[in-house]
Order: C-alpha cells, then sequence, then structure tokens
C-alpha cells in the first residue's frame, strides 16, 4: 500500500506567502502520487519566483530495496511529469528520503566472522 503526505501544496516567495492555484497543487499532487515507483510524499512546496514563474520542491520516499538507478529513473519521470502537467515552472527540484541505518535489527549470521586463535 502506497503512503502519502497529507500537507497542503504552499507557496512561498521572500517573506511573503500567497496561495498556489488549486488546480496546480492537485496537478503536482497528483503526478507525484500516480508515479510508479514513489511509496511516499513529504514536503512539497511551490515558491513563486520574482521574475515570474515558479520552482517546486518535493521530497519523495522510496523503498529501501530499490535500486539508485530505479530512483533515478523514478525522479526524472516525476520531473517530466510536473513539466507536462504545468508548463509555467522553472525549476524543479525532487529529492529522495534517505534513510538511515536500521539499528532495530540484528545483523544475519552470514556477515559476522569469528577469527579463530588457532
Amino acid at each position: 500500500m502506497t503512503d502519502h503526505d497529507d500537507r497542503e501544496t504552499t507557496s512561498t516567495a521572500g517573506s511573503a506567502a500567497s496561495p498556489v492555484d488549486p488546480g496546480q497543487a492537485m496537478a503536482i499532487r497528483e503526478v507525484l502520487i500516480g508515479t510508479p515507483g514513489v511509496q511516499t510524499v513529504g514536503e512539497v512546496v511551490v515558491h513563486r519566483l520574482d521574475k515570474g514563474g515558479q520552482l517546486v520542491t518535493a521530497t519523495l520516499g522510496f523503498g529501501r530495496l530499490t535500486p539508485v538507478k530505479d530512483v533515478v529513473a523514478v525522479l526524472t519521470e516525476v520531473k517530466a511529469g510536473i513539466r507536462a502537467a504545468l508548463p509555467d515552472v522553472r525549476g524543479i527540484v525532487v529529492e529522495p528520503e534517505v534513510a538511515g541505518p536500521r539499528t532495530d535489527v540484528d545483523p544475519p549470521t552470514d556477515t559476522i566472522i569469528i577469527r579463530g586463535a588457532d
């Protein structure tokens, strides 16, 4: 099952925030959620640029065993989907969420080496 964040897409420009068109916010969210390989959607922000246009930033989660080449392919697909949905976007920054090493499990026994004294 896919787990997606419920936070709303927001917009900021300098120190003053301006609302994002709800249709644009929904288009971004649909691209992110609808892209195969994306397991979670973290923070998504639409920045309005001073000279016009927008910058979209997003954080996406992937499965623990997802190969890096697959993550890169999904990020490329997400960027293309956002550009197709919102041609006015001037920049897109999409980052994968990186999971730290798990501390709640024991290492597999085939990785433990015990040296003898003989």
